[in-house]
């Protein structure tokens, strides 16, 4: 087991998905910066929640996030597409093929009532692909950048008030 980091990892506060952040992202960043390595720090900067078009990555876990991530966002492209009758291959990213749980969870998501709901169900499936992730990892840089996925989630549903709410979900979804 890795133990690089180990004094910066045991000083972070647990994260919870039911929970705001006790850390903001920007000082997790420059508690960051004052203790990884250059080439660590490089991973932890490209470790995002936003959709990037590739899966490759030298960073395994970050890597395996993105696959899921745009696994995801293609189920979630396969119904829309099926909703509005528009051809899905024009919105697919990457390689295409069906994961029958995802394809089963993105239905039953889009058969939520509420907006929120729906992101907040999606999200709660990014944590629990990031909880996976982590397993295995206790005092590593795979460690810190799920750490950083998961508290970027954690920050954009802090950033979700009652009268931005629907706008902000709006946009989301649209760039999913």
């Amino acid at each position: 087991m890795k133990s690089e980091y180990y004094y910066l990892i045991a000083s972070l506060p647990m994260l919870d998905f039911a929970t705001a952040p006790a850390v903001s992202y920007d000082d997790f960043l420059e508690y960051c910066k004052e203790q990884l390595t250059e080439k660590d720090m490089e991973i932890i900067l490209r470790a995002t929640i936003e959709p990037i078009h590739t899966a490759i990555d030298s960073c395994a876990t970050l890597q395996k996030y993105r696959e899921f991530d745009r696994q995801l966002r293609n189920e979630l492209v396969v119904v829309r597409a099926a909703k509005k009758e528009k051809e899905k291959s024009d919105y697919i990213r990457g390689e295409y093929y069906a994961n029958p749980f995802l394809a089963h969870y993105v239905h039953v998501v889009f058969s939520q009532d509420s907006p929120r709901e729906a992101e907040r169900m999606l999200e709660r499936m990014r944590w629990e692909a990031i909880e996976d992730l982590k397993s295995g990892h206790y005092f590593d840089v795979d460690y810190l950048v799920a750490y950083a996925l998961e508290l970027q989630i954690l920050e954009r549903w802090g950033k979700i008030d009652k009268a931005k709410g629907r706008e902000i979900l709006e946009e989301i979804t649209a760039r999913a």
